[in-house]
């Protein structure tokens, strides 16, 4: 863990252990913003937001968390600056002015497109609560905690192949967040030999043909795969091949465009279901 993080997530994890009611029961909730992806992770009344969706979802995510009954968001994580997942930055910090927001600080031409690209870059530069995540770093929350996994650096201005890969753990139990992420990082994680084995996992970049490499699905050995898509994407997410490899994995796959909000409870052990059916 690098020295900047080591005070500012012992203050988090402090937080997070003075609420001991609920310390043990973690949700994971990727949210329906339709284009785009925001997952929500919630720890009894305290939470941390992956992801925003874009702009004209953001009423809507802020009234999901007040409803799950959060109290405090303890960080707010960009995996990358694309609209459809950091657009929403602005409304954020007007309703959590306190909030911590981490992102790779992805270093970004001036004439970076599409315009909120760029806007969205320039107000986190001038953010005071900005921090950097990288690869290797680790941070504690509660009685999880979240490994940041990729990028380790940077070697274009392509923001899909620098998002940010987040592997929560929570006891026996994990979730593996890709963000953008394709094959090209699937394969370059399992040449580094990462730990890839989890329970839920949240599929990259929407489910394109450029995700879900069969060799990556088969180290991962996913019970969940979720899914962030809109119906009738004009991209054609998620991919028909992406869809098949993802079913050959094993594993329930799951839509928002098709199942609405998707929420998990991962417990520190036992199975993970839906929040519905918690024991």
């Amino acid at each position: 863990m690098r020295r900047w993080l080591a005070p500012f997530v012992a203050g988090v994890v402090m937080a997070c252990l003075g609420t001991h009611a609920g310390a043990e029961e973690l949700r994971l909730r990727v949210l329906d913003v339709g284009e785009g992806q925001a997952v929500l992770l919630q720890h009894g009344e305290r939470g941390i937001l992956v992801d925003t969706g874009h702009a004209g979802q953001a009423p809507r995510v802020l009234r999901t968390i007040d409803d799950s009954g959060i109290r405090r968001l303890d960080m707010l994580i960009l995996s990358h600056l694309h609209p459809d997942h950091a657009s929403g930055y602005f409304r954020l910090r007007e309703a959590w002015p306190d909030t911590p927001v981490l992102d790779a600080q992805h270093p970004l031409p001036a004439d970076i497109s599409p315009d909120m690209v760029r806007w969205v870059n320039e107000a986190l530069s001038a953010d005071p609560l900005r921090r950097r995540l990288t690869a290797g770093d680790t941070l504690p929350w509660g009685d999880a905690r979240i490994e940041i996994l990729w990028p380790a650096g940077f070697t274009s201005d392509n923001l899909n192949r620098h998002s940010l890969v987040l592997h929560i753990r929570h006891g026996e139990r994990s979730a593996l967040l890709m963000g953008d992420a394709g094959k090209e990082v699937e394969r370059a994680l399992l040449q580094q030999g990462k730990g890839l084995n989890a329970d839920v996992l949240v599929v990259g970049h929407h489910g394109a043909s450029d995700a879900g490499d069969a060799a990556f699905l088969a180290a991962v050995q996913p019970a969940w795969s979720v899914i962030s898509v809109n119906h009738n994407n004009l991209r054609g997410y998620p991919d028909a091949g992406t869809l098949q490899r993802l079913r050959a994995a094993g594993g329930r796959v799951l839509r928002t465009d098709e199942d609405g909000d998707i929420c998990l409870y991962l417990p520190r052990t036992g199975t993970v279901v839906p929040c519905t059916e918690k024991p």
